[in-house]
């Protein structure tokens, strides 16, 4: 049976997913980026919310294209995902320590500019994932959101590595851009504007 939570991503989990992470993940943040530069979502003085951000090493690399920007995130270990920022944003960010969904029902970063998944909606349960996603529709209704995520057909309960039902978020949001990643076409990426 999957673990989920603290269980599966315990302290030591962030030192893997930070600013010292492998390459890969490095070339998957770089990869979010561009995506947000083609689409000319990056602007000054714009509020970005990383669910999930461990080490916030997309919320770097976003920093990096404009340093005006206000930066949020979440995740389960405020102390040792802080040990994983890169330094130049470690006093930026305003986190918020805690479960994702609790984070979403408790909270509210007011006009929020951009929303970024990646990689963690998979590693949530199937409810929790729904109540989040009826949260950002109702409540936090970020202009743009960024989402990357397991596709279905390469779905794994027991990992777990969970497909959502993203297509909820079509109601308010138009795709604006999807494409598979380029590290493996078994994680697709969508740029949602609100309409």
């Amino acid at each position: 049976m999957a673990n989920f939570g603290k269980k599966r991503f315990p302290k030591s989990y962030q030192k893997k997913v930070g600013q010292n992470a492998r390459e890969l993940l490095h070339k998957n943040s770089e990869e979010l980026v561009e995506i947000l530069k083609d689409h000319n979502v990056i602007q000054d003085d714009m509020t970005v919310f990383e669910m999930g951000a461990a080490g916030a090493r997309n919320l770097w690399y976003i920093w990096k294209e404009n340093k005006s920007v206000k930066l949020y995130a979440n995740d389960l270990f405020e102390k040792e995902s802080r040990e994983q920022m890169h330094n130049d944003i470690k006093e930026l960010i305003t986190f918020y320590e805690g479960d994702s969904e609790n984070i979403f029902n408790e909270s509210k970063v007011e006009n929020l500019d951009l929303l970024l998944v990646s990689d963690h909606f998979m590693h949530l349960q199937y409810e929790k994932v729904d109540n989040i996603l009826t949260k950002i529709l109702s409540d936090w209704t970020p202009q743009y959101m960024i989402i990357r995520e397991v596709k279905k057909e390469y779905e794994a309960p027991d990992h777990p590595k969970l497909f959502h039902k993203y297509h909820r978020l079509l109601d308010k949001y138009d795709l604006v851009y999807e494409r598979d990643s380029k590290q493996t076409d078994q994680y697709f990426i969508w740029l949602l504007k609100r309409k």
